[in-house]
């Protein structure tokens, strides 16, 4: 194996997991509206979570990050979709 091989397999993310638990995002929404999308998916059966994200280049808190489990995505974007 050269040594760029090497690295690059050092470097790389490995093989997707494909759990269907697994959490993905969903969006990134601003911060006033994240709590209220996330309940709104709650209200339909989605097992949404949010989170804010800190943006480094304002230093502010100013957007909200949403993830659903994989095997609930599709679902949820289209929930998504109609409330947004």
């Amino acid at each position: 194996m050269k040594l760029m091989d090497r690295l690059l397999q050092m470097l790389s993310r490995g093989e997707g997991s494909t759990s269907p638990n697994e959490e993905v995002e969903l969006a990134v929404v601003p911060i006033a509206a994240g709590p209220m999308t996330v309940a709104s998916l709650r209200d339909r059966g989605i097992d949404a979570r949010g989170c804010e994200t800190f943006n480094v280049a304002t230093d502010l808190l100013s957007d909200y990050r949403i993830t659903v489990p994989r095997h609930q995505l599709a679902e949820s974007q289209e929930i998504y979709k109609a409330i947004a």
